[in-house]
């Protein structure tokens, strides 16, 4: 049901990558990033992003995101980061 709520919200996406820290800030922030299914970046607004991010995380509050994570858009697997 998520993945197929997001894919319709991120059409071009594949995978969403979710982190709880910002590259750019270094203190704690829903980061999120959508790739296509060769891994390159899909352009998204911040907002779908931030909402895609938020779904995810509250969709797998057991995954330790400590780490950054990895959610496929079409098989609904969440891997640790790198699992695009």
């Amino acid at each position: 049901m998520l993945a197929t709520r997001l894919s319709a919200m991120l059409p071009d996406a594949v995978t969403v990558r979710v982190t709880l820290r910002d590259p750019r800030r270094g203190g704690p922030r829903i980061n999120a990033s959508a790739h296509d299914e060769h891994g390159k970046p899909v352009r998204v607004s911040n907002t779908q992003t931030q909402i895609a991010a938020r779904w995810i995380i509250r969709a797998h509050p057991e995954a330790g995101w400590q780490q950054s994570r990895t959610f496929n858009l079409r098989t609904a697997e969440l891997n640790a980061d790198g699992g695009r």
